[in-house]
């Protein structure tokens, strides 16, 4: 019997558990762990979510079917043992699931045609994306080896509006390009919202990673990638004035790995006060090297000054916000949240491409279900200047791209 067809008898096993169990606050407390003989607990978890979404690039449209961009199906599995009264060690596997109709691949097919699109392709595969040893000590820390985050994942993503924070690059649409509008026959081009939108988060990887203690509600981490790059996080979250504040900063070094870059920095902060009123904020930078770089007067490695295509790249950056309000006792099953949203990117597939990206969401938790359904409607706009020589300088206009989506977590 090979991986896959244990795998899947895993997750077609508790589902059916699930199905078959009354729902109820019983049946959720129920032991989920496993014995193989070792002294070791063993503790099964996942989610699966779906979605059905509408995109409208400005001349097509079509409404898809698929799996969801930042929060695919997964199942994880978590060994834990104890070595003393300070000392847990253990070990994590977390599968990202062969999916249906995936959701960056759905693409609209251009100007003049309407209700038409490609159907999104299956993903068949299994994806590892966590694998790694711990050990954690309550005074000195934890310590993480494996293929996992690095240390500055989420640093610059805090977020207290409660609909999940509006990552652009990782919502639905990520597939559809751009109309260009700027000559009289519109032509699709090569920008998506996928490519032109960007966290500049780097994730996971094969790391060395340390996370200490708290201490007065901050904490720090620090990772040595497998490819020799080198990581750092902070967060600190506390109570000010009947503000609960939470705050992220995170700079990974990538100059060991790639001759082109220096360094990403990142940072966020959220705020929340006690009626639910919440404001979140993210930032965050990469910066070139080499012969991508640029001088402080706009020179690449001392040539002429460089606007889009003729070498060299401006410094990607984006900055978001958000404004949300959470009702924990709208309604009876669960939390209620809603939060307007904004982004907005520079350089980031291209210099002098401009998108920015608004959305109003909302999203209700079933507690008694570990479930959400979120709905949300975004629009991504695109704006970006070339130039064929250096001196001639272009507008590109492009056409907004509008995205409605419902989609569907279950977490077990």
């Amino acid at each position: 019997m090979n991986i896959k067809t244990i795998l899947k008898s895993s997750v077609a096993a508790t589902a059916l558990f699930a199905l078959a169990a009354p729902v109820s606050t019983t049946a959720m407390a129920a032991d989920d762990s496993f014995s193989s003989g070792q002294k070791t607990k063993l503790v099964m978890s996942g989610l699966i979510t779906r979605a059905i979404w509408h995109g409208d690039d400005g001349t097509s449209d079509k409404t898809f079917q698929s799996g969801a961009p930042a929060t695919g199906s997964r199942v994880r599995w978590i060994a834990s043992g104890t070595l003393s009264d300070s000392v847990t060690a253990g070990a994590t596997v977390e599968m990202g699931m062969p999916e249906n109709s995936t959701e960056g691949s759905a693409t609209l097919q251009g100007t003049n045609i309407t209700n038409s699109g490609t159907q999104n392709a299956d993903d068949g595969t299994w994806d590892a994306r966590h694998e790694f040893v711990w050990v954690s000590h309550k005074k000195f820390g934890k310590l993480n080896f494996g293929h996992t985050n690095i240390a500055s994942t989420g640093r610059g993503e805090i977020s207290a509006n409660g609909t999940d924070y509006s990552r652009s690059g990782r919502n639905f649409g990520r597939g559809l390009s751009f109309i260009n509008t700027t000559a009289a026959a519109n032509a699709t081009s090569g920008n998506t919202v996928g490519g032109s939108f960007n966290d500049l988060d780097v994730s996971r990887t094969d790391v060395l990673r340390w996370d200490s203690p708290t201490f007065f509600g901050g904490k720090m981490a620090l990772a040595r990638h497998g490819s020799g790059e080198v990581s750092v996080g902070l967060n600190w979250a506390g109570k000010i004035a009947g503000l609960a504040v939470s705050t992220g900063a995170g700079y990974i070094d990538q100059s060991a790995a790639d001759g082109s870059a220096n360094f990403v920095a990142l940072g966020s902060i959220s705020v929340t006060h006690d009626s639910g009123l919440n404001a979140s904020y993210q930032t965050g930078k990469r910066n070139f090297s080499g012969s991508l770089s640029k001088t402080a007067s706009g020179e690449v490695n001392g040539a002429a000054p460089d606007t889009n295509s003729l070498g060299g790249r401006d410094d990607p950056y984006f900055h978001g916000f958000q404004v949300g309000y959470a009702m924990p006792k709208m309604v009876s099953v669960g939390k209620t949240a809603f939060a307007v949203t904004h982004m907005s990117a520079q350089n980031i597939s291209e210099n002098d491409g401009d998108a920015t990206s608004w959305s109003i969401r909302m999203r209700q938790s079933f507690d008694a279900l570990g479930a959400t359904m979120s709905l949300s409607y975004q629009n991504y706009s695109y704006d970006s200047q070339s130039e064929a020589t250096h001196g001639t300088v272009v507008n590109e206009d492009y056409a907004d791209i509008d995205v409605i989506a419902l989609q569907t977590t279950f977490n077990f």
